[in-house]
């Protein structure tokens, strides 16, 4: 009992730690647009390494308790795997793909539009575009988080 009260805690902690932070980035994200190119560059910089050293380990960390707990005896998830886990598993998965695929490259493509151009210039129009795709991913993203959240909460048909 007391490994399974470990991989449940562990789990979740990573979640709120890991997770948790990214639903602030596309607050930040707007306020450093208004306040200009440098505050940008800095933010998007500065997710890149919260990312890094937060984000993705956890999603690690997410994962491997995550697989720990089916594999508890404290759970019949081994024996009898439920249709609500089978959805949240390759979501979780495919949300990790979009986010290290896609939107890594998204937001290091905006880091790299910004080099060069001077604090008090007007954001580029290239940033722009990029800054789309970065919201509109980012939104996909946060909704699967709820989405596995409730799943994983909820259990639907348990």
């Amino acid at each position: 009992m007391e490994s399974y009260k470990l991989l449940v805690f562990l789990h979740v902690a990573a979640v709120v730690v890991g997770l948790g932070i990214t639903f602030s980035f596309p607050f930040l994200q707007a306020a450093a647009e208004r306040s200009g190119v440098a505050a940008t560059r800095f933010f998007h910089e500065a997710s890149m390494r919260i990312e890094k050293m937060v984000i993705y380990p956890a999603v690690a960390v997410i994962f491997l308790m995550g697989v720990g707990l089916i594999f508890d005896d404290n759970l019949p998830y081994k024996d009898d795997f439920p249709v609500w886990l089978m959805i949240a598993i390759p979501w979780y998965i495919g949300a990790f793909v979009l986010s290290w695929f896609v939107q890594r490259k998204n937001v290091a493509a905006a880091v790299e539009t910004l080099r060069g151009v001077p604090d008090n210039a007007a954001l580029p129009a290239a940033y722009t575009e990029i800054a789309k795709k970065i919201q509109m991913v980012g939104g996909i993203l946060g909704l699967s988080v709820i989405g596995i959240l409730f799943l994983m909460v909820w259990k639907p048909g348990q």
